[in-house]
Protein backbone atom coordinates (compact mmCIF):
# COMPACT_ATOMS: atom_id res chain seq x y z
CA UNK A 1 0.00 0.00 0.00
CA UNK A 2 1.41 3.40 -0.98
CA UNK A 3 2.51 5.70 1.84
CA UNK A 4 -0.22 8.28 1.18
CA UNK A 5 -3.01 5.67 1.06
CA UNK A 6 -4.71 5.59 4.46
CA UNK A 7 -7.58 3.23 3.62
CA UNK A 8 -7.42 0.34 1.19
CA UNK A 9 -10.51 -1.81 0.63
CA UNK A 10 -9.77 -4.79 -1.62
CA UNK A 11 -12.67 -6.92 -2.92
CA UNK A 12 -14.40 -6.81 0.45
CA UNK A 13 -17.66 -8.66 1.07
CA UNK A 14 -19.74 -9.10 4.21
CA UNK A 15 -22.81 -11.31 4.57
CA UNK A 16 -25.60 -11.36 7.11
CA UNK A 17 -28.51 -13.67 7.81
CA UNK A 18 -32.13 -12.52 7.78
CA UNK A 19 -33.19 -15.20 10.30
CA UNK A 20 -31.97 -15.04 13.93
CA UNK A 21 -32.40 -18.78 14.44
CA UNK A 22 -30.48 -19.64 11.28
CA UNK A 23 -27.84 -17.05 12.16
CA UNK A 24 -27.20 -18.69 15.55
CA UNK A 25 -27.06 -22.14 13.96
CA UNK A 26 -24.64 -20.93 11.30
CA UNK A 27 -22.45 -19.34 13.99
CA UNK A 28 -22.20 -22.60 15.92
CA UNK A 29 -21.41 -24.47 12.69
CA UNK A 30 -18.71 -21.98 11.68
CA UNK A 31 -17.07 -22.02 15.13
CA UNK A 32 -17.05 -25.81 15.13
CA UNK A 33 -15.51 -25.97 11.64
CA UNK A 34 -12.86 -23.43 12.63
CA UNK A 35 -11.95 -25.42 15.75
CA UNK A 36 -11.55 -28.49 13.54
CA UNK A 37 -9.42 -26.40 11.15
CA UNK A 38 -12.01 -26.77 8.42
CA UNK A 39 -13.03 -23.96 6.10
CA UNK A 40 -16.33 -22.25 6.91
CA UNK A 41 -16.74 -21.45 3.20
CA UNK A 42 -17.28 -17.70 3.65
CA UNK A 43 -17.64 -17.14 -0.10
CA UNK A 44 -20.95 -19.04 -0.27
CA UNK A 45 -24.41 -17.88 0.72
CA UNK A 46 -26.52 -20.24 2.76
CA UNK A 47 -30.34 -20.07 2.98
CA UNK A 48 -31.58 -16.69 4.34
CA UNK A 49 -28.14 -15.09 3.94
CA UNK A 50 -27.39 -12.05 1.78
CA UNK A 51 -24.42 -9.89 0.89
CA UNK A 52 -24.63 -6.57 2.79
CA UNK A 53 -21.37 -5.55 1.07
CA UNK A 54 -20.46 -7.32 -2.14
CA UNK A 55 -16.97 -7.13 -3.69
CA UNK A 56 -16.24 -3.48 -2.85
CA UNK A 57 -12.85 -2.01 -3.67
CA UNK A 58 -11.51 1.54 -3.31
CA UNK A 59 -8.65 3.53 -1.83
CA UNK A 60 -8.60 6.79 0.11
CA UNK A 61 -5.47 8.92 0.26
CA UNK A 62 -4.38 11.47 2.80
CA UNK A 63 -6.43 14.66 2.59
CA UNK A 64 -9.17 13.06 0.49
CA UNK A 65 -12.83 13.17 1.48
CA UNK A 66 -15.22 10.56 0.15
CA UNK A 67 -18.98 11.06 0.01
CA UNK A 68 -20.56 7.62 0.45
CA UNK A 69 -24.11 7.69 -0.92
CA UNK A 70 -26.83 5.18 -1.66
CA UNK A 71 -30.36 4.18 -0.64
CA UNK A 72 -31.09 2.72 2.78
CA UNK A 73 -29.86 -0.86 2.89
CA UNK A 74 -27.18 -0.34 0.26
CA UNK A 75 -24.34 -1.26 2.65
CA UNK A 76 -22.97 2.17 3.62
CA UNK A 77 -22.93 1.67 7.39
CA UNK A 78 -21.67 -1.92 7.07
CA UNK A 79 -18.77 -0.67 4.97
CA UNK A 80 -17.88 1.94 7.62
CA UNK A 81 -18.04 -0.74 10.32
CA UNK A 82 -15.65 -2.93 8.33
CA UNK A 83 -13.22 -0.03 7.89
CA UNK A 84 -13.46 0.77 11.60
CA UNK A 85 -12.72 -2.83 12.54
CA UNK A 86 -16.04 -3.43 14.29
CA UNK A 87 -16.63 -6.44 12.02
CA UNK A 88 -14.31 -8.56 9.91
CA UNK A 89 -15.06 -9.07 6.22
CA UNK A 90 -16.06 -12.51 5.01
CA UNK A 91 -14.02 -11.98 1.88
CA UNK A 92 -11.37 -9.47 0.89
CA UNK A 93 -9.04 -7.27 2.89
CA UNK A 94 -9.33 -3.91 4.65
CA UNK A 95 -6.09 -2.06 5.43
CA UNK A 96 -6.16 1.11 7.56
CA UNK A 97 -3.13 3.23 8.37
CA UNK A 98 -3.40 5.85 11.12
CA UNK A 99 -5.73 6.86 13.94
CA UNK A 100 -9.42 6.45 13.18
CA UNK A 101 -12.16 8.63 14.63
CA UNK A 102 -15.62 7.21 14.06
CA UNK A 103 -19.13 8.51 14.57
CA UNK A 104 -21.20 5.64 13.25
CA UNK A 105 -24.06 5.29 15.74
CA UNK A 106 -25.69 7.83 18.03
CA UNK A 107 -24.35 7.33 21.54
CA UNK A 108 -21.80 4.69 20.56
CA UNK A 109 -19.07 4.52 23.19
CA UNK A 110 -21.10 6.44 25.78
CA UNK A 111 -22.02 5.00 29.16
CA UNK A 112 -25.57 6.12 29.99
CA UNK A 113 -24.92 6.49 33.73
CA UNK A 114 -21.83 8.65 33.32
CA UNK A 115 -22.00 12.40 32.82
CA UNK A 116 -21.09 14.18 29.64
CA UNK A 117 -17.80 15.26 31.22
CA UNK A 118 -16.89 11.69 32.15
CA UNK A 119 -17.96 10.33 28.78
CA UNK A 120 -15.64 12.74 27.01
CA UNK A 121 -12.70 10.97 28.66
CA UNK A 122 -14.17 7.50 28.07
CA UNK A 123 -15.01 8.10 24.42
CA UNK A 124 -11.68 9.80 23.76
CA UNK A 125 -9.84 6.83 25.28
CA UNK A 126 -11.72 4.49 22.92
CA UNK A 127 -10.52 6.67 20.02
CA UNK A 128 -6.91 6.34 21.23
CA UNK A 129 -6.39 9.65 23.03
CA UNK A 130 -4.39 9.81 26.24
CA UNK A 131 -5.72 11.51 29.36
CA UNK A 132 -3.22 14.33 28.86
CA UNK A 133 -4.44 14.91 25.29
CA UNK A 134 -8.04 15.03 26.45
CA UNK A 135 -7.27 17.49 29.24
CA UNK A 136 -5.45 19.72 26.76
CA UNK A 137 -8.39 19.77 24.35
CA UNK A 138 -11.20 19.50 26.89
CA UNK A 139 -12.30 23.13 26.68
CA UNK A 140 -12.34 23.06 22.87
CA UNK A 141 -14.44 19.87 22.90
CA UNK A 142 -16.94 21.34 25.34
CA UNK A 143 -17.17 24.59 23.39
CA UNK A 144 -17.79 22.74 20.13
CA UNK A 145 -20.40 20.41 21.65
CA UNK A 146 -22.28 23.40 23.08
CA UNK A 147 -24.40 21.33 25.48
CA UNK A 148 -24.57 24.13 28.03
CA UNK A 149 -25.41 23.22 31.61
CA UNK A 150 -25.83 19.52 30.79
CA UNK A 151 -22.11 18.73 30.83
CA UNK A 152 -22.37 17.20 34.30
CA UNK A 153 -25.70 15.45 33.63
CA UNK A 154 -25.81 11.67 33.00
CA UNK A 155 -26.01 11.18 29.24
CA UNK A 156 -29.03 8.88 29.56
CA UNK A 157 -31.01 12.10 29.85
CA UNK A 158 -29.52 13.54 26.64
CA UNK A 159 -31.51 13.94 23.46
CA UNK A 160 -30.21 12.30 20.29
CA UNK A 161 -29.02 15.72 19.14
CA UNK A 162 -26.97 16.21 22.31
CA UNK A 163 -25.47 12.73 21.86
CA UNK A 164 -24.32 13.70 18.38
CA UNK A 165 -22.96 17.06 19.50
CA UNK A 166 -20.80 15.44 22.13
CA UNK A 167 -19.78 12.47 20.00
CA UNK A 168 -18.78 14.55 17.00
CA UNK A 169 -16.93 17.06 19.18
CA UNK A 170 -14.76 14.28 20.65
CA UNK A 171 -14.17 12.54 17.31
CA UNK A 172 -13.27 15.79 15.54
CA UNK A 173 -10.72 16.78 18.19
CA UNK A 174 -8.89 13.49 18.60
CA UNK A 175 -6.52 14.45 15.77
CA UNK A 176 -7.55 11.49 13.61
CA UNK A 177 -5.89 10.56 10.38
CA UNK A 178 -9.21 9.12 9.22
CA UNK A 179 -12.67 10.25 10.28
CA UNK A 180 -15.76 8.12 9.61
CA UNK A 181 -19.05 10.02 9.88
CA UNK A 182 -22.37 8.26 9.40
CA UNK A 183 -25.84 9.76 8.89
CA UNK A 184 -26.01 10.54 12.63
CA UNK A 185 -25.45 14.21 11.77
CA UNK A 186 -29.00 14.29 10.42
CA UNK A 187 -30.39 14.43 13.96
CA UNK A 188 -28.63 17.73 14.66
CA UNK A 189 -30.17 21.11 13.95
CA UNK A 190 -29.23 23.12 10.87
CA UNK A 191 -26.80 25.34 12.78
CA UNK A 192 -24.90 22.39 14.22
CA UNK A 193 -24.83 20.59 10.87
CA UNK A 194 -23.23 23.63 9.28
CA UNK A 195 -20.76 23.78 12.16
CA UNK A 196 -19.82 20.14 11.61
CA UNK A 197 -19.40 20.59 7.86
CA UNK A 198 -17.14 23.60 8.43
CA UNK A 199 -15.10 21.51 10.84
CA UNK A 200 -14.79 18.73 8.26
CA UNK A 201 -13.53 21.25 5.72
CA UNK A 202 -10.92 22.47 8.22
CA UNK A 203 -9.79 18.92 8.96
CA UNK A 204 -9.45 18.15 5.27
CA UNK A 205 -7.18 21.17 4.85
CA UNK A 206 -5.09 19.80 7.72
CA UNK A 207 -4.62 16.53 5.84
CA UNK A 208 -7.30 14.48 7.59
CA UNK A 209 -9.17 12.05 5.35
CA UNK A 210 -12.80 11.32 6.01
CA UNK A 211 -15.73 9.33 4.71
CA UNK A 212 -19.11 11.03 5.02
CA UNK A 213 -22.33 9.04 4.80
CA UNK A 214 -25.32 11.32 4.34
CA UNK A 215 -28.65 11.63 2.55
CA UNK A 216 -28.11 15.39 2.39
CA UNK A 217 -26.60 15.69 -1.07
CA UNK A 218 -25.77 19.38 -0.67
CA UNK A 219 -23.59 18.52 2.33
CA UNK A 220 -21.87 15.73 0.43
CA UNK A 221 -21.20 17.91 -2.60
CA UNK A 222 -19.96 20.74 -0.37
CA UNK A 223 -17.25 18.81 1.51
CA UNK A 224 -16.45 15.66 -0.48
CA UNK A 225 -13.71 15.57 -3.10
CA UNK A 226 -14.81 12.19 -4.44
CA UNK A 227 -18.02 10.20 -4.53
CA UNK A 228 -18.80 6.52 -4.04
CA UNK A 229 -22.33 5.31 -4.83
CA UNK A 230 -23.56 1.96 -3.51
CA UNK A 231 -26.60 -0.07 -4.42
CA UNK A 232 -27.45 -3.45 -2.90
CA UNK A 233 -23.94 -3.75 -1.52
CA UNK A 234 -22.19 -3.10 -4.83
CA UNK A 235 -20.30 -0.07 -6.11
CA UNK A 236 -22.23 1.43 -9.02
CA UNK A 237 -20.04 4.49 -9.40
CA UNK A 238 -16.76 5.88 -8.07
CA UNK A 239 -15.36 9.23 -9.12
CA UNK A 240 -16.74 12.74 -9.50
CA UNK A 241 -18.91 13.57 -6.50
CA UNK A 242 -21.60 15.25 -8.63
CA UNK A 243 -21.97 12.16 -10.77
CA UNK A 244 -22.21 9.97 -7.67
CA UNK A 245 -24.99 12.22 -6.39
CA UNK A 246 -26.76 11.96 -9.73
CA UNK A 247 -26.62 8.17 -9.51
CA UNK A 248 -28.02 8.30 -5.98
CA UNK A 249 -30.89 10.61 -6.87
CA UNK A 250 -31.73 8.42 -9.84
CA UNK A 251 -31.84 5.38 -7.57
CA UNK A 252 -34.08 7.20 -5.11
CA UNK A 253 -36.51 8.15 -7.85
CA UNK A 254 -36.76 4.71 -9.36
CA UNK A 255 -35.74 2.31 -6.60
CA UNK A 256 -34.74 -1.01 -8.02
CA UNK A 257 -34.47 0.12 -11.67
CA UNK A 258 -31.31 -0.62 -13.59
CA UNK A 259 -29.34 2.60 -13.71
CA UNK A 260 -26.68 1.92 -16.31
CA UNK A 261 -27.34 3.99 -19.39
CA UNK A 262 -29.97 6.19 -17.77
CA UNK A 263 -27.71 9.06 -16.73
CA UNK A 264 -25.62 11.20 -19.01
CA UNK A 265 -22.28 12.04 -17.36
CA UNK A 266 -22.01 15.51 -15.89
CA UNK A 267 -18.75 16.15 -17.70
CA UNK A 268 -20.32 16.02 -21.17
CA UNK A 269 -20.46 19.82 -21.11
CA UNK A 270 -18.58 21.67 -18.34
CA UNK A 271 -20.63 24.85 -18.90
CA UNK A 272 -23.97 23.04 -18.77
CA UNK A 273 -25.66 23.59 -15.45
CA UNK A 274 -27.95 20.63 -15.65
CA UNK A 275 -27.38 16.92 -15.61
CA UNK A 276 -29.96 15.50 -17.97
CA UNK A 277 -31.43 12.38 -16.41
CA UNK A 278 -33.77 9.94 -18.06
CA UNK A 279 -35.87 8.17 -15.45
CA UNK A 280 -37.39 4.83 -16.43
CA UNK A 281 -41.16 5.06 -16.49
CA UNK A 282 -41.36 8.82 -16.07
CA UNK A 283 -42.35 11.08 -18.96
CA UNK A 284 -43.31 10.15 -22.49
CA UNK A 285 -39.98 11.45 -23.82
CA UNK A 286 -41.84 13.25 -26.60
CA UNK A 287 -39.96 16.37 -25.54
CA UNK A 288 -36.32 16.06 -24.59
CA UNK A 289 -34.21 18.69 -22.87
CA UNK A 290 -30.83 18.61 -24.58
CA UNK A 291 -29.01 21.40 -22.72
CA UNK A 292 -29.71 23.94 -20.02
CA UNK A 293 -27.82 26.91 -18.66
CA UNK A 294 -28.37 29.88 -16.41
CA UNK A 295 -27.18 33.07 -18.11
CA UNK A 296 -26.34 36.50 -16.80
CA UNK A 297 -27.56 39.75 -18.34
CA UNK A 298 -24.93 39.44 -21.09
CA UNK A 299 -25.99 35.93 -22.01
CA UNK A 300 -22.91 34.31 -20.46
CA UNK A 301 -23.36 31.01 -18.55
CA UNK A 302 -22.75 31.54 -14.83
CA UNK A 303 -23.22 29.68 -11.57
CA UNK A 304 -22.80 32.60 -9.16
CA UNK A 305 -25.22 35.55 -9.05
CA UNK A 306 -26.13 38.46 -6.85
CA UNK A 307 -29.68 38.92 -5.63
CA UNK A 308 -30.21 41.99 -7.81
CA UNK A 309 -28.85 40.36 -10.98
CA UNK A 310 -30.92 39.29 -13.95
CA UNK A 311 -30.93 35.55 -14.53
CA UNK A 312 -32.08 33.72 -17.64
CA UNK A 313 -32.91 30.03 -17.71
CA UNK A 314 -31.95 28.85 -21.21
CA UNK A 315 -33.15 25.40 -22.26
CA UNK A 316 -32.65 23.75 -25.64
CA UNK A 317 -35.35 21.16 -26.27
CA UNK A 318 -36.21 18.71 -29.04
CA UNK A 319 -39.95 18.26 -29.59
CA UNK A 320 -41.82 15.49 -31.37
CA UNK A 321 -45.19 17.15 -30.74
CA UNK A 322 -47.11 20.15 -32.00
CA UNK A 323 -48.83 21.42 -28.87
CA UNK A 324 -49.16 24.07 -26.21
CA UNK A 325 -46.89 22.85 -23.41
CA UNK A 326 -46.57 23.98 -19.82
CA UNK A 327 -43.13 24.62 -18.35
CA UNK A 328 -42.64 24.12 -14.62
CA UNK A 329 -39.52 25.80 -13.23
CA UNK A 330 -38.65 25.84 -9.52
CA UNK A 331 -35.76 27.26 -7.52
CA UNK A 332 -35.27 25.07 -4.44
CA UNK A 333 -32.94 25.92 -1.57
CA UNK A 334 -30.64 23.55 0.33
CA UNK A 335 -33.41 22.67 2.78
CA UNK A 336 -35.71 21.53 -0.01
CA UNK A 337 -37.98 24.59 0.13
CA UNK A 338 -39.30 26.03 -3.13
CA UNK A 339 -38.26 29.67 -2.90
CA UNK A 340 -39.24 30.78 -6.38
CA UNK A 341 -41.22 29.15 -9.15
CA UNK A 342 -43.10 29.73 -12.33
CA UNK A 343 -45.32 27.86 -14.74
CA UNK A 344 -45.55 29.14 -18.31
CA UNK A 345 -47.41 27.92 -21.39
CA UNK A 346 -45.60 28.06 -24.74
CA UNK A 347 -46.37 26.68 -28.17
CA UNK A 348 -43.93 24.24 -29.78
CA UNK A 349 -43.79 22.29 -33.01
CA UNK A 350 -41.68 19.30 -34.05
CA UNK A 351 -38.01 20.30 -34.12
CA UNK A 352 -35.41 21.84 -31.85
CA UNK A 353 -36.20 25.00 -29.88
CA UNK A 354 -34.49 27.32 -27.45
CA UNK A 355 -36.63 28.51 -24.55
CA UNK A 356 -35.51 31.52 -22.49
CA UNK A 357 -37.07 32.54 -19.19
CA UNK A 358 -35.67 35.83 -17.95
CA UNK A 359 -36.03 36.68 -14.24
CA UNK A 360 -35.27 40.36 -13.71
CA UNK A 361 -33.98 40.55 -11.02
CA UNK A 362 -33.64 37.07 -9.56
CA UNK A 363 -34.43 38.33 -6.03
CA UNK A 364 -33.20 35.31 -4.10
CA UNK A 365 -31.33 35.61 -0.83
CA UNK A 366 -27.86 34.19 -0.17
CA UNK A 367 -27.48 30.45 -0.65
CA UNK A 368 -27.34 27.55 -3.08
CA UNK A 369 -30.35 26.69 -5.19
CA UNK A 370 -31.41 23.74 -7.26
CA UNK A 371 -33.10 24.64 -10.52
CA UNK A 372 -35.65 22.05 -11.69
CA UNK A 373 -37.20 22.05 -15.15
CA UNK A 374 -40.13 19.95 -16.38
CA UNK A 375 -42.34 20.01 -19.47
CA UNK A 376 -46.00 18.93 -19.29
CA UNK A 377 -48.97 19.22 -21.55
CA UNK A 378 -51.02 22.39 -21.04
CA UNK A 379 -53.42 20.65 -18.62
CA UNK A 380 -50.56 19.50 -16.33
CA UNK A 381 -51.60 15.83 -16.62
CA UNK A 382 -49.10 14.37 -19.07
CA UNK A 383 -45.33 14.75 -18.45
CA UNK A 384 -43.60 15.10 -21.79
CA UNK A 385 -40.03 15.28 -20.46
CA UNK A 386 -37.96 13.50 -17.89
CA UNK A 387 -36.43 15.34 -14.92
CA UNK A 388 -33.63 17.87 -15.13
CA UNK A 389 -31.79 19.79 -12.48
CA UNK A 390 -28.72 21.86 -11.68
CA UNK A 391 -27.22 24.04 -8.97
CA UNK A 392 -26.19 27.68 -8.80
CA UNK A 393 -25.39 30.14 -6.01
CA UNK A 394 -26.60 33.60 -5.03
CA UNK A 395 -24.57 36.19 -3.16
CA UNK A 396 -26.86 38.59 -1.31
CA UNK A 397 -25.85 42.20 -2.10
CA UNK A 398 -28.97 44.05 -1.06
CA UNK A 399 -32.17 43.37 0.83
CA UNK A 400 -34.62 41.08 -0.92
CA UNK A 401 -38.08 42.58 -1.23
CA UNK A 402 -40.70 40.65 0.71
CA UNK A 403 -43.40 40.47 -0.44
CA UNK A 404 -42.82 41.17 -4.10
CA UNK A 405 -43.25 39.80 -7.57
CA UNK A 406 -39.95 37.94 -7.48
CA UNK A 407 -39.48 37.54 -3.74
CA UNK A 408 -38.80 34.13 -2.16
CA UNK A 409 -41.71 31.77 -1.51
CA UNK A 410 -43.74 33.09 -4.42
CA UNK A 411 -44.50 32.52 -8.08
CA UNK A 412 -42.78 34.70 -10.64
CA UNK A 413 -43.69 35.92 -14.12
CA UNK A 414 -40.48 35.92 -16.14
CA UNK A 415 -40.17 37.17 -19.68
CA UNK A 416 -40.50 34.12 -21.94
CA UNK A 417 -38.98 33.79 -25.40
CA UNK A 418 -39.10 30.79 -27.74
CA UNK A 419 -36.51 30.74 -30.54
CA UNK A 420 -35.37 28.35 -33.19
CA UNK A 421 -32.41 26.42 -31.82
CA UNK A 422 -30.38 27.62 -34.79
CA UNK A 423 -30.41 31.12 -33.34
CA UNK A 424 -27.94 30.47 -30.52
CA UNK A 425 -26.81 34.06 -30.30
CA UNK A 426 -30.01 35.63 -29.02
CA UNK A 427 -30.60 35.55 -25.27
CA UNK A 428 -33.60 37.82 -24.82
Amino acid sequence: MQSDVLVSVEHVSKKYCKSIKRSMAYAVTDITRNLLRMSSKPDRLRPAEFWAVDDVSFEMRRGESVGLVGPNGSGKTTLLQLINGIFWPDKGKVTVRGRVGALIAVGAGFHPMLTGRENIFVNAAILGMTKEEVQKKFDAIVEFADIGDFLDTPVKYYSSGMFVRLGFAVAAHCEPDILLVDEVLAVGDAKFQRKCLNRLTELRKQGVSFILVSHNMQSVEGVATRGLALRQGKVVYEGDVREAIAKYELMMLREGAEIDGFARPVQDDPECLVLVKKYPGYGTDEIRVDRMYVLDASGVPKKLFRSEDSLTVAATITSDVRDSVRLLVNFINERGLICLGTTQVVDVEPGQWRILLRFEPIQLSTGRYKLTFHVFDSSFTNPYSNGHYGWFEVEKRHAVNVPGVNSPLCWAEPKVTVLSAEDETRND
